[in-house]
């Protein structure tokens, strides 16, 4: 598609790592056909970059422009929904507009152009006598080499110097300098494949003969398997259905009866996987006046008989309340009026378990995208959803930015889940506030989904922003049910009454109940590691990290303390570093010592621990709760990742071992955390027919964050933190800003 008449300029964001604010303006030659979303090479300074066109003008904003030297695709590779979008998110979260525009161009795209150095028309023995020491130096390091990399001469003599003598070598032409583009780092695979090309009769012919012979049926297994199937088949299962390392298949090609040709293979993440697909269930009546309301809202906006700006639904439903089966609903809906679907979910570790209920309602039409499948996965996805070949994507939050074309719905599903927030990197998004950006933008209707709705959003729909749609009842199975009894243990009583042990009286009879009925408990601890962290007896010096000033975690299979930060990791001194005492003292409590006290309390239990120590593999998140889910396990110990939208039906028991952690962090939504994090995990007990129990251990039983939890109250709760926030001129009542400063020398840092 070429640019409208007139348009000879274009606004180029520039992938630069000078991180620049604005855009650039270039010409567009007469040879180029340039659209809004093409990416680009563009000349920049003495460099060749990429770029990509975000606007389109018939006068230049500068009085010199260099032209775009060339298209890297053909088609455009962001829509203009996008392009709007990246913008938006380079003013509001105020980073440069290539990295916002970055989040949605395909896995693996970035590439530099690398600079070489070749030998010259000029270089010769007469040549090096005039040159001097540093010029000789790069000349010897070229000589008998193809081409060397501009970098190399750089380390050898250092980047300033270089520039100096590598302007000399090439104005005397004893040296020649170009620029390559370095190799992709992920491509469309292909692998080799092997056909029949004769017809059946022939082949079964050849089948015979080959039979017939001693040595010949290899040749005619391997005739027979392609008999039996239509299309082309991968050398690799053709080997594995024979069992053989190499294949016959030289003889059976010189005889003209297959072909061996490279096809496309799709890197599909749900190969192999079989979805039964369901129905719809009935639904209960709070489901009802919800959906009809939804229902509405997507028929009047996506069939266009809507003239107002597309609405965002609050869905504020309690654990187990069904509002999977609402949002199963809504995708259902947009499909039927021409639309698609994007679902979001915070962990990656609850992927499997929604990819199933979404995958067996939409089969064959559900993506699936997040940082835990291979770059080569990703990038197959996305071309694929890029196709349209997708009605759902499904993923964490990068998927907010899948090219879905046609986009009708968006569903944030656990809304307030600071996972959504990208920090570790810019541009520092959130999730959840860029898909209501890309809802108003492309008029798609937003679903934000939670039992403990952040408190922000909640405000947002008491003041009309978000319509609030409420699913108050539990449903179990086939009925309604009720919420789980949660017990609050002051842990300051159980020490006076002689208990030391991590675990509560009420938590080990609990326990001892769950194992004796063969049922499952959950014990809940926010901390990795076996030790939270290791301290000097007698000066009270603490070790802690010296990159990140945060405290060491002890773990005990490794023996090492670790920083859950940058991953330093350093032995257990036998003295203290600072007085040299041997005193020094493992404190606190993480998920492994948890376990081990687990082991010793009952020993007879399966345990399971499920944390980031321990799902560093690809599918270590899915083969545990796999695992748990056919009862092989009947205590399940993790992080925060175990409480976030699983259904477990055996679960009876949750066990928060300690809910204080959150609570007492320098943060003004640590009651807000708190509320949410043991509101959400004791939302996992009782979801089967047998009802459930929670044991909250704390040393502050009293605080409002936790009272509310323990009564499932989130209106209490939500009041009694709306009048802290007010009075302190925080959230949502103000805006908050971030600063943070990046330098090596922490000394610089600090100057800033």
């Amino acid at each position: 598609m070429s640019q409208p008449a007139g348009m000879r300029y274009a606004e180029v964001a520039v992938n630069s790592a000078g991180g620049w604010r604005n855009t650039f303006t270039y010409s567009i030659p007469n040879s180029l056909a340039v659209s809004i979303g093409h990416a680009v090479w563009v000349p920049f300074g003495a460099r060749m970059l990429q770029g990509v066109v975000v606007g389109l003008s018939d006068q230049p904003a500068v009085p010199q422009t260099r032209d775009i030297a060339g298209l890297i695709a053909a088609e455009p590779l962001l829509s203009d929904v996008q392009v709007k979008l990246a913008a938006w998110i380079g003013l509001h979260y105020l980073c440069p507009p290539f990295e916002a525009a970055a989040l949605m161009l395909p896995p693996g795209f970035e590439r530099r152009v690398l600079t070489f150095v070749h030998a010259g028309p000029n270089l010769s023995t007469e040549s090096l006598g005039v040159l001097d020491d540093s010029q000789r130096e790069v000349v010897s390091l070229i000589q008998g080499r193809d081409k060397v990399e501009l970098k190399e001469v750089e380390r050898m003599v250092g980047q300033r110097k270089a520039r100096t003598v590598m302007q000399e070598l090439i104005r005397r032409g004893v040296v020649v300098k170009t620029q390559e583009l370095e190799r992709a780092r992920v491509r469309p695979k292909e692998s080799p494949h092997l056909r029949l090309v004769v017809s059946p009769p022939e082949a079964e012919e050849e089948v015979k003969r080959l039979r017939a012979g001693r040595r010949t049926a290899s040749q005619a297994a391997l005739l027979e398997l392609l008999l039996k199937e239509p299309v082309p088949l991968p050398i690799s299962l053709l080997r594995k259905r024979l069992g053989y390392s190499s294949l016959p298949a030289g003889a059976l090609e010189r005889r003209g009866l297959v072909m061996m040709e490279s096809l496309p293979v799709i890197r599909d993440p749900l190969a192999g996987r079989h979805y039964t697909p369901s129905c719809p269930p009935r639904l209960y009546p709070s489901q009802e006046r919800v959906w009809g309301r939804l229902e509405a809202g997507l028929t009047a906006v996506l069939g266009g008989t809507s003239s107002s700006k597309t609405p965002v639904f609050l869905l504020h439903g309690v654990t187990g309340s069904g509002k999977t089966e609402i949002y199963l609903r809504a995708l259902a809906r947009t499909v039927e009026l021409g639309k698609k679907g994007i679902v979001l979910v915070p962990e990656i570790a609850i992927t499997p378990q929604t990819i199933e209920r979404f995958a067996s309602r939409f089969p064959g039409r559900v993506a699936v995208l997040h940082s835990g499948l291979s770059l080569g996965e990703q990038f197959d996805e996305w071309h694929r959803i890029c196709r349209g070949d997708f009605d759902v994507v499904i993923g964490s939050r990068s998927a907010i930015f899948a090219p879905q074309r046609e986009l009708g719905l968006i569903v944030v599903d656990e809304e307030h889940e600071w996972t959504y927030k990208q920090q570790d990197r810019t541009p520092r998004y959130h999730a959840r506030e860029v898909a209501v950006k890309l809802g108003r933008i492309c008029g798609a209707v937003v679903i934000l989904g939670s039992a403990t709705p952040d408190l922000e959003s909640y405000y947002r729909s008491e003041r009309g922003e978000y319509e609030l749609l409420e699913l108050p009842e539990r449903i179990a199975g086939h009925r309604l049910a009720s919420l789980p009894e949660v017990e609050l243990v002051d842990m300051r009583e159980e020490l006076k009454a002689g208990n030391r042990s991590i675990f509560s009286r009420s938590l080990l009879r609990g326990i001892s109940r769950v194992l004796d009925a063969r049922e499952q408990a959950i014990l809940f601890l926010n901390r990795r590691g076996d030790a939270t962290f290791v301290q000097c007896r007698r000066c009270g010096f603490a070790l802690r990290c010296r990159r990140c000033d945060v405290s060491l975690t002890y773990h005990s299979v490794e023996e090492g303390l670790y920083c859950h930060q940058c991953n330093y990791r350093v032995s257990v001194p036998g003295l203290c570093p600072q007085c040299g005492s041997p005193g020094m003292k493992f404190l606190g409590v993480g998920t492994e010592g948890v376990e081990r006290e687990a082991a010793l309390a009952f020993p007879g239990a399966r345990l399971l621990r499920w944390d980031r120590d321990v799902t560093r593999g690809r599918h270590f998140h899915e083969e545990i709760l796999d695992k748990f889910i056919r009862h092989e396990a009947d205590i399940l110990i993790g992080t925060q990742m175990i409480a976030k939208g699983l259904d477990l039906p055996l679960v009876t028991l949750v066990g928060v071992v300690n809910a204080d952690l959150a609570l007492n962090l320098p943060d003004y939504r640590s009651a807000e955390r708190t509320f949410q994090l043991s509101t959400q995990v004791a939302g996992r007990a009782g979801r089967g027919t047998a009802g459930g129990q929670v044991v909250v251990q704390t040393y502050a039983p009293e605080h409002y964050a936790l009272q509310a939890a323990a009564g499932h109250d989130y209106a209490a709760f939500y009041q009694r933190e709306l009048v802290g926030r007010r009075q302190f001129g925080q959230p949502p009542f103000k805006g908050l800003a971030r600063l943070l400063y990046a330098h090596p020398n922490a000394g610089v840092c600090l100057k800033e």
